[in-house]
């Protein structure tokens, strides 16, 4: 079985309305869990999370360092874990992906590979502005990428 998501409406400085892949996803930390929107980048490895995000939900910091940015400029991460509900309607999943967390504040919840897209058989329709998902058996596979 297989489910999707239209692509959202994001309006850009520029003041012109794009669609972009965003979907809803459910982020559960140690202390509580927050209903958000996700912009799927199949070009970044690993998710991330803003700062204030990850402390409300309570998300255990495994280690700090810098990771470079496809721009070349260094970035001051935390590295966490975070269990994320995912789905619609009667197809929901559960699972585990590893984050990263700037250091500065702001910015968007984005959902990268590692964790996230080898869950699923993932199809972008351009054309039709709409992502397709089609669950896979369970893998461990983010494990040895993190």
């Amino acid at each position: 079985m297989s489910f999707s998501f239209k692509y959202k409406p994001v309006k850009l400085n520029t003041g012109e309305i794009v669609r972009r892949p965003i979907v809803p996803i459910t982020l559960q930390g140690t202390k509580t869990k927050l209903d958000v929107l996700g912009f799927l980048d199949t070009g970044s490895d690993i998710s991330i999370i803003p700062r204030e995000i990850a402390e409300v939900l309570g998300i255990e910091f495994i280690e700090e360092g810098e990771v470079i940015g496809i721009t070349g400029n260094k970035m001051k991460v935390s590295r966490g874990k975070l269990n994320i509900i995912f789905g619609k309607e009667r197809q929901e999943y559960q699972f585990d992906i590893p984050v990263l967390i700037p250091e500065k504040e702001g910015g968007q919840v984005i959902i990268g590979r590692f964790g996230f897209f080898e869950q699923f058989r993932i199809t972008f329709s351009e054309v039709e502005k709409r992502i397709t998902f089609k669950k896979l058996y369970p893998r461990e596979e983010f494990k040895k990428n993190f």
